[in-house]
């Protein structure tokens, strides 16, 4: 009893497993005939349950009758492959089937079929395909319009500069050209916003490519040196530029990208600090037999980033608070071009902020060696006088500028003092945008002192801001004399 039983079971899990409900079973003997079949066979092909089939007709292009008996046409055995299934209507299906022979007198068959109807995941992968066509289509057509707008955009903007640039060779009185060099400025702002956009347009498409060619190192930073400090004395901060004895002068790689890269995130730094230094470190990393790897370093004192808002700062026209783009401007580009360029060379981007403490922006890019140079370049190149430092980056380096934040210190006393006197000049010559700069850089080296010294350099940018010229100076005479109170009158 218990013997009948068990194979009763057997036979119900045997029915169990032909109902599977995606596949199509069916068990022939060795002349093609359909022995057993399961239900969906009955319901796909459209066959009577007891109409007599054959695996031939149903596989016609899988099967072949030779000698009475049906072989594989070229089909693999115990693997899957792609056929067409023919219903009783000499209509057919798209299957993924499966066939493997068995042992006649073990199973009382010759062999099995499994085939599963793939006709919705064809039409699925179908339109898919023709999705992908069209988004890269309208992605394609994008890139032009972009690339097209920004190409006439340029020409309009670099004659307005050119226009700019001429009126300053002429005789203008301090209003007229305080406009002229605003608008050349505008115009300045204008090409980088344009130049971005086409970098992105050409990132976005797949056409933009690094090229590697022999490049002096040393010249490279200091030309990026010189060419942001205007903006960084505007300011008032410091730039300090520190790099490695061990790198060589000479290397191969991308020089128009690795400026472009430095150039961005020097920038950067400088827009988002009012008061206190711009440290950029490169030092050599990995050092292999024909490349090595640099790693760069920007760190600045500026209004830092917050952890919550760290995932928005790579991402295409985002920037990691809305307000900085109405205070500071941008397209939220930038960034997201670093990233892209530097994955391209090689490596990879980073960065490390706390909220009102600064940031640290760091990457690294793999460069190729050159061959020995037997002259006397790199004498002359470290005897001549770059903005940089040749020499190891040290604790002493890193710890210079900390000063600022003494509060009291001579160093402090130094930069209110020079801050103090470009903000006369400024309100002198009703330069405002510029006065409130220098407002903002004094109101920030007091603003951990005493509240009386804070509240006094505050009322001094807002004064500043309203553009009040003779209410200005009185604000300034103010916090002067309250400056000198409480650091002394030989310091202030």
């Amino acid at each position: 009893m218990g013997e009948f039983f068990g194979f009763e079971q057997r036979m119900e899990r045997y029915r169990c497993l032909l109902d599977v409900p995606e596949e199509m079973i069916f068990f022939f003997e060795p002349d093609g005939y359909v022995c057993e079949r399961n239900h969906l066979v009955t319901n796909q092909l459209e066959y009577e349950e007891e109409e007599a089939l054959f695996i031939q007709e149903i596989f016609p292009s899988v099967f072949e009758l030779e000698d009475g008996r049906v072989k594989l046409a070229g089909k693999p055995e115990g693997e899957r492959f792609e056929a067409a299934v023919y219903r009783k209507n000499q209509t057919c299906i798209p299957a993924s089937a499966y066939i493997c022979f068995l042992d006649e007198e073990e199973t009382g068959c010759y062999g099995m079929c499994c085939a599963r109807n793939i006709g919705k995941y064809k039409e699925t992968a179908k339109d898919l395909i023709s999705a992908k066509v069209e988004v890269e289509e309208v992605h394609k057509e994008r890139n032009e319009f972009v690339a097209n707008v920004t190409h006439e955009l340029r020409t309009p903007v670099n004659g307005v500069m050119g226009l700019a640039q001429n009126l300053l060779a002429t005789d203008l009185n301090s209003e007229q050209r305080e406009s002229v060099d605003i608008i050349k400025q505008c115009c300045s702002n204008m090409i980088k916003i344009i130049n971005n956009i086409l970098d992105f347009s050409k990132l976005q498409s797949g056409k933009f490519t690094i090229e590697y060619n022999e490049f002096s190192f040393h010249q490279m930073m200091d030309k990026l040196v010189k060419v942001n400090m205007p903006q960084v004395e505007s300011k008032g901060i410091k730039l300090i530029c520190n790099v490695s004895a061990d790198i060589p002068d000479r290397i191969i790689g991308d020089e128009l990208r690795l400026t472009q890269v430095l150039n961005n995130l020097l920038s950067n730094a400088v827009k988002f600090t009012s008061v206190g230094q711009v440290v950029i470190n490169v030092v050599k990393t990995i050092d292999l037999d024909e490349e090595f790897e640099l790693f760069f370093m920007v760190i600045d004192t500026g209004i830092g980033i917050a952890e919550e808002e760290m995932d928005k700062l790579f991402r295409s026209f985002s920037q990691a608070d809305a307000s900085i783009t109405r205070r500071f401007g941008g397209t939220g580009l930038g960034l997201s071009i670093v990233k892209n360029l530097v994955e391209m060379m090689g490596g990879s981007v980073n960065v490390e902020s706390e909220k009102g403490k600064g940031s640290t922006f760091s990457f690294s890019v793999m460069v190729k060696k050159t061959e020995p140079d037997t002259g006397s370049e790199t004498e002359d190149i470290k005897e001549s006088s770059y903005l940089f430092n040749l020499g190891d980056i040290s604790a002493d380096d890193e710890e210079e500028g900390t000063e600022l934040y003494i509060l009291g210190s001579a160093e402090n006393i130094k930069e209110i003092n020079a801050n103090m006197e470009k903000l006369v000049i400024c309100i002198e010559m009703e330069n405002w945008d510029r006065a409130d700069t220098f407002a903002d850089n004094i109101k920030q080296l007091v603003a951990e002192d005493t509240m009386n010294l804070k509240r006094k350099a505050f009322r001094l940018q807002m004064t500043v801001r309203k553009g009040a010229h003779e209410a200005a100076i009185e604000q300034y005479n103010e916090l002067k004399r309250a400056i000198i109170e409480a650091f002394g009158e030989e310091e202030g």
